[in-house]
């Protein structure tokens, strides 16, 4: 297991947040695009990189391999994400009660998952361009299992994204409004896939504001 590792200058402690990249990404490229932003605000970033990086995006490719199975919300991407969490809480410059994840597409699918495996782990997650499974055997988790969720989410989606469909999104935000959970989502109907890109100024500013609102940051 590799990844990045950003904090801010001082000895806190600060809140944190787990970064996780989309199929194709990587824990410097992706993670420390994310991270170079986020300890600005104060965070100790940290990003491992998961199952479905680069390379391991270019080996199936080149294989001509639609198998996914091994990739996004998998047991061991959410045994590597759990390990982030694990090296946070024992940093003296953290603040353990204050704990955030962020994932775009196959790293949002390990947010949302991280989130039902360990319902008290995590103060407030968001998510781009991501969502939730009809039925076990996909990378993103299934509605069944994101029921146990109870950390506060948000998602933001493309209402042109052909990648991950928005009704994968707003699945789970009918899941979260069941069950109590505080959340929002927000479609911008001009964006596609890569919403974390097109809209970056604006997706930093809802995400700052969301981790605000939730406690993890501290308002200005």
């Amino acid at each position: 297991m590799s990844g990045i590792l950003l904090k801010p200058q001082g000895k806190g402690p600060f809140p944190a947040v787990l970064i996780s990249h989309g199929l194709g990404g990587s824990a410097q490229s992706f993670g420390m695009m994310k991270a170079r932003e986020m300890v600005q605000w104060g965070m100790v970033c940290i990003a491992p990189d998961y199952t479905h990086n680069a390379r391991a995006a270019g080996e199936q490719r080149a294989k001509g391999s639609r198998d996914m199975g091994g990739f996004g919300a998998s047991a061991e991407n959410l045994r590597r994400a759990k390990t982030c969490i694990e090296l946070l809480k024992q940093m003296p410059e953290v603040d353990g009660t204050r704990i955030a994840a962020y994932g775009h597409s196959m790293g949002g699918f390990v947010t949302i998952g991280l989130a039902a495996s360990e319902p008290a782990l995590l103060k407030a997650c968001a998510i781009t361009g991501s969502g939730v499974a009809s039925q076990d055997g996909y990378p993103a988790p299934s509605e069944a299992a994101v029921a146990k969720i109870r950390t506060p989410f948000l998602m933001l989606h493309g209402a042109q994204d052909s990648t991950v469909r928005p009704t994968q999104s707003e699945a789970l935000k009918s899941i979260l409004d069941r069950n109590k959970v505080p959340n929002d989502r927000l479609v911008a109907d001009d964006q596609s896939h890569p919403i974390d890109q097109t809209m970056r100024d604006e997706v930093f500013r809802l995400v700052r504001e969301w981790f605000e609102k939730q406690g993890v940051l501290k308002r200005p």
